[in-house]
């Protein structure tokens, strides 16, 4: 149970970024954990990925960052390792507006090294969507969204690849620079819609316009002027199925709430070694388009 509560507690922290009041439980200081946040994407900005551990999570303090890792992300397919360095907490490497490190069908192996532990974890880079356009939609506030004030919606177009590989995507919407960032907000989706879809189910069509609910940008309402900016981010299948559970535990509660367990991790452990690493690893491809609405 302790293992189950300090993880859903890390990734509620780490993925949405959302306040909540502190919750205190009363539970057993058990073995550590090194926890390993790094989605890493090919965004022309700072790449950054934390290591933290789990202790402080009982006393409702914000986990303490670990100092001393060595922290390194191997492509596999171009033979080079990139070293972050620590800086305020975080693991930086720093990315010019040209460059990336993040490039499509490359494999990537992270190493984090804690006290001469070396925690790992691969992945591969998958493509993503192409996003054509954002459609700002007005509604003068009667139409049963219970606001009489006159706002905006927007809609999202964007096309999914079709083939016999099914594409895996989540969707991270902006409003004037802030993520839509709570649980219920998590927008995922898979070939654009609910489900893969094939070259025969498609007619044989190239591609495919996304459908709802993940053109929606979670429901939300818009004022004049405001600005909206969405990335749509390519996951692996794994990494789509760890945040939908862990989105699940985290607004996991009341009457009908299920029995809490483990989330998912992609870190690997050495079999001899008593603290265990868990968090994600990913490296996304990333598109992104942003609109003044009016």
């Amino acid at each position: 149970m302790k293992k189950i509560i300090s993880l859903i507690l890390i990734f509620a922290a780490f993925i949405f970024t959302s306040c909540e009041d502190p919750i205190q439980i009363k539970l057993d200081e058990g073995s550590k954990l090194v926890v390993i946040d790094a989605f890493v994407n090919d965004l022309r900005q700072d790449q950054i990925i934390r290591v933290t551990q789990n202790d402080s999570y009982f006393s409702g303090k914000k986990a303490p960052p670990i100092t001393n890792a060595l922290v390194l992300l191997e492509d596999l397919t171009d033979a080079v390792t990139y070293t972050f360095t620590y800086a305020n907490g975080n693991y930086i490497y720093p990315i010019g507006v040209n460059d990336t490190i993040a490039k499509l069908n490359h494999q990537y192996k992270l190493h984090v090294t804690v006290n001469g532990i070396e925690y790992t974890s691969t992945t591969i880079l998958k493509r993503t969507a192409a996003i054509d356009s954002i459609q700002s939609i007005y509604n003068e506030g009667n139409g049963g969204f219970g606001n009489q004030t006159p706002f905006y919606l927007a809609y999202l177009w964007a096309k999914d690849k079709v083939d016999f590989s099914p594409d895996y995507y989540w969707v991270r919407t902006f409003r004037n620079d802030t993520l839509f960032g709570e649980a219920g907000e998590l927008n995922l989706a898979i070939d654009g819609t609910n489900g893969s879809i094939s070259p025969e189910e498609a007619n044989n069509l190239d591609s495919l316009t996304f459908t709802p609910p993940s053109t929606f940008l979670g429901f939300k309402q818009y004022k004049k002027f405001d600005k909206v900016k969405v990335e749509i981010h390519s996951v692996a299948r794994e990494t789509y199925n760890f945040l939908l559970q862990a989105a699940a535990q985290i607004q996991n509660g009341g009457l009908f709430a299920t029995t809490p367990e483990n989330v998912k991790t992609n870190i690997i452990t050495p079999k001899d070694q008593t603290v265990k690493g868990v968090g994600w690893f990913e490296v996304s491809k990333v598109e992104v388009k942003e609109r003044i609405i009016f």
